[in-house]
């Protein structure tokens, strides 16, 4: 049997992408901007940058996936997968449509893809597999 050596940290985290599952997923793989009906997500393939580098980093998040901020720091490869320049194994990158108000005013359809999901983490073994439970209305909560 022969053992598995990853080249990043990162690449040990296991994807199950939820929000994918239950939400409704625009069919279109089109790139581009364009009204976005009956869906929550769009599909995208993120643009790589050139040479991404960490300007800021946060404990308790990579502690929630599971990782420790030295080993990321020291991952050459953790600035590509965490700016989406390279896509993880598993990871399925999305940007998120939504609506609401600005300056007062209904603005309709918001959300240009310049933030996007890279996916959801199965919880470490140590934690709670949900953060996140439906309670009996309906509605969703952090726990």
């Amino acid at each position: 049997m022969g053992i598995s050596m990853s080249r990043s940290c990162l690449e040990r985290l296991e994807f199950d992408n939820v929000a994918l599952k239950k939400l409704p997923l625009d069919p279109s793989t089109e790139p581009g901007v364009r009204q976005v009906r009956g869906a929550c997500f769009s599909r995208v393939q993120p643009t790589p940058l050139k040479n991404p580098k960490f300007v800021a980093i946060s404990g308790p998040a990579l502690g929630l996936l599971g990782l420790d901020v030295d080993e990321v720091l020291k991952d050459p490869l953790g600035p590509e997968y965490l700016s989406g320049s390279k896509v993880m194994q598993g990871s399925e990158p999305a940007a998120h449509c939504y609506c609401g108000h600005q300056f007062g005013q209904f603005a309709g359809q918001l959300g240009d893809g310049a933030a996007c999901y890279l996916g959801e983490v199965k919880a470490p073994v140590d934690q709670s597999p949900e953060l996140l439970h439906e309670n009996p209305t309906g509605r969703w909560e952090i726990q």
